[in-house]
């Protein structure tokens, strides 16, 4: 059967900040995550400079375009009553995370998120359908750009849109950076229970169990026990599953992943945990580890524990920043992902990402401009994810023999190799032959096998992965694309086919 190619998805052109918010489209999406519900997909994403705060929500009909569909909170004239504390349901009931993180600006004189005159500005949301019918939003609050006094807290709403009304705080973190910092929380259902994973820089990722009914915490703890000392640190904060300078923590549950072992394929269930390394500006990537419980360890192609301690650290990198060939838009610190699938069974990873285009241009000074993006995502004979590094068209996985690969891209692919550094990589040119040689700017052997796979060893290294139709959007066609990992390195290969379709 021919392979199915997407058609032109015609995406909105990327453009800067504009003064009316509601045209941002997929511009200003800060730290996305992705919902479901009733034919049509919400993203919810931090407060963004020149946008109401509350979070951003936007809705797609087909996870392509994207349009302003309001703000999750309603605390539009809400800040004199949380000033005086006085605020109640009719804005958002917020008024403890409110206390918790308010910030004299002659404690901090930059980045107040939550001010003395009542302002508030939220990070990283998280939006799940509960089971009690309701929309359950984990938020996060914190005091000051750059510091630790936060909190993660749970509001609800009948319908995706809100608005939201908080139900209760889980956890706390107080300045100095002694604890967790609550903030970037994410929530997983998974066999018959819930799971927060939550942390950003500082100790890292943490992980409480709640409660499935409620969606608050399962023992019921509050900050008063653990500065009481009636709660442990690791009773109050959970369970460490990452450490160093990292962030936007997200669990995925597979119950049956195809793993080829001694030449045979079996089935294996695991957990896995995304994050996000390195400087937000500058040296922003994604990593991957897994676990066959929620509570870890969870580790990388090398057995590896997840550590940061820098820009760099351990975890599978699945992408950073690049640019393929003759592309003026570089794809420049990807990360925050949220780790999603439709109704119909599409894997995707919804992330941000800057570009330095409008720099280059002249027409800006800044790349903080935070695009959303969404890449399908599929899983190696290794059984790890490997995610297509083209902007999420429509395309579906499907099976690619070796002769097709060949006949459709005459083997001419563009490719980056990934590596530890932080620097932007520029795509080189590849050619696989015939014979199983591969040539050009990484030279090695390739072969296919099974429905789709493909092993490629170049570098001294053998990065599995899967061959998928692709809409390459830089030039405006369809083609393959190829999505690897490296077993040594844990390093991602992408490549992108050169010949149109």
């Amino acid at each position: 059967m021919a392979i199915r190619y997407p058609k032109n998805p015609r995406f909105n052109r990327l453009a800067m900040r504009s003064p009316d918010y509601t045209a941002w489209q997929e511009g200003c999406a800060h730290d996305p995550s992705l919902l479901e519900w009733e034919g049509k997909y919400y993203a919810y994403s931090t407060d963004t400079f020149g946008a109401p705060n509350g979070y951003q929500i936007r809705v797609s009909d087909d996870l392509l375009h994207w349009e302003y569909a309001g703000s999750a909170f309603a605390l539009e004239g809400a800040a004199p009553f949380y000033k005086k504390g006085e605020a109640g349901a009719e804005h958002g009931n917020l008024q403890a995370a409110y206390d918790w993180c308010v910030t004299d600006r002659r404690e901090v004189g930059y980045g107040i998120c939550a001010g003395k005159d009542g302002s508030m500005s939220f990070w990283a949301p998280h939006c799940v359908r509960g089971t009690d019918g309701k929309f359950w939003l984990y938020f996060c609050l914190t005091g000051y750009f750059g510091g630790s006094k936060s909190c993660i807290g749970l509001a609800k709403a009948s319908g995706p849109l809100g608005p939201f009304v908080c139900e209760g705080l889980i956890v706390q973190s107080p300045a100095g950076w002694r604890t967790p910092n609550a903030i970037d929380p994410q929530v997983l259902f998974a066999e018959g229970r819930l799971w927060l994973v939550y942390g950003s820089y500082g100790l890292g990722l943490y992980l409480i169990e709640l409660d499935p009914a409620t969606g608050l915490r399962r023992d019921g703890l509050g900050y008063a026990d653990f500065a009481a000392g009636r709660a442990a640190f690791a009773d109050y904060y959970g369970t460490q599953l990452a450490s160093g300078s990292l962030e936007g923590g997200v669990l995925h549950y597979e119950r049956d992943v195809p793993v080829l072992e001694n030449g045979k394929w079996t089935k294996k269930r695991y957990y896995y945990l995304m994050c996000s390394f390195g400087s937000l500006s500058s040296a922003y990537n994604m990593r991957c580890a897994r676990s066959e419980t929620p509570q870890g360890p969870y580790t990388d192609v090398n057995g590896n524990p997840v550590v940061c301690s820098t820009d760099i650290g351990t975890g599978n990198k699945m992408l950073g920043s690049f640019c393929w060939e003759n592309d003026p838009v570089d794809d420049f610190c990807p990360g925050h992902n949220d780790m999603f699938t439709t109704s119909q069974g599409v894997r995707l990873i919804a992330y941000h990402c800057r570009t330095n285009y409008f720099i280059e241009k002249k027409l800006s000074r800044s790349n903080n401009f935070h695009y959303l993006y969404l890449g399908q995502y599929d899983f190696n004979s290794d059984g790890w994810p490997v995610m297509n590094a083209n902007r999420y068209a429509g395309e579906e996985l499907q099976d690619v023999t070796p002769d097709e690969l060949l006949n459709i891209t005459a083997g001419k692919f563009e490719a980056v190799v990934f590596r530890q550094g932080v620097e932007t990589l520029k795509a080189q040119r590849v050619v696989l032959r015939g014979d199983g040689t591969m040539d050009g700017a990484y030279r090695g052997s390739w072969k296919m096998y099974g429905a789709r796979y493909i092993s490629i060893e170049t570098q001294g290294d053998e990065f599995l992965g899967v061959v998928m139709p692709a809409w390459i959007e830089h030039q405006g066609a369809a083609g393959l694309s190829v999505a690897a990992m490296g077993r040594r390195s844990g390093m991602a290969l992408i490549m992108n086919s050169t010949n149109l379709i």
